[in-house]
């Protein structure tokens, strides 16, 4: 129930974060583009959210949830996506330059989506909450 929570709180504040600050976050990508290594910050969010994530798979068995079991491996795809945007960074910092011009837009968009997701973690522990005062 807290990593829903605190990971709901986070997604939501980092999705409304980027909606206000859309062009210091471009400035950010574009001179991380130029760089030979990923960000560290990203490597350090992959590897915290892949440590979320594994014990949430593992506890979404016990008791048995398809909705949490639906999340886990939801998160586990993302973990697996976003890093191997990481691995092929150069590809990746040649994509971020040369789509520079719809930076803007492509921003506000990963932050809906963060926002939206950030908002279902809290429905799925208001679920969890329902589920363990039933019994």
């Amino acid at each position: 129930m807290a990593y829903y929570i605190a990971l709901g709180a986070l997604l939501t504040s980092f999705g409304v974060y980027l909606l206000i600050k859309t062009g210091i976050v471009k400035d950010f990508l574009l001179s991380s583009a130029e760089e030979d290594q990923p960000p560290v910050l990203w490597r350090k969010v992959l590897k915290y959210f892949l440590l979320f994530t594994i014990p949430c798979l593992v506890l979404s068995f016990f008791p048995f949830s398809w909705v949490e079991l639906f999340f886990s491996i939801w998160s586990l795809l993302i973990v697996f996506m976003l890093g191997q945007l990481l691995v092929m960074w150069p590809q990746t910092s040649q994509a971020i330059v040369k789509q520079k011009d719809e930076l803007d837009k492509k921003i506000r968009f990963v932050a809906a989506n963060l926002i939206s997701i950030g908002i279902i973690l809290f429905l799925l522990c208001y679920v969890l909450i329902e589920r363990t005062s039933s019994t």
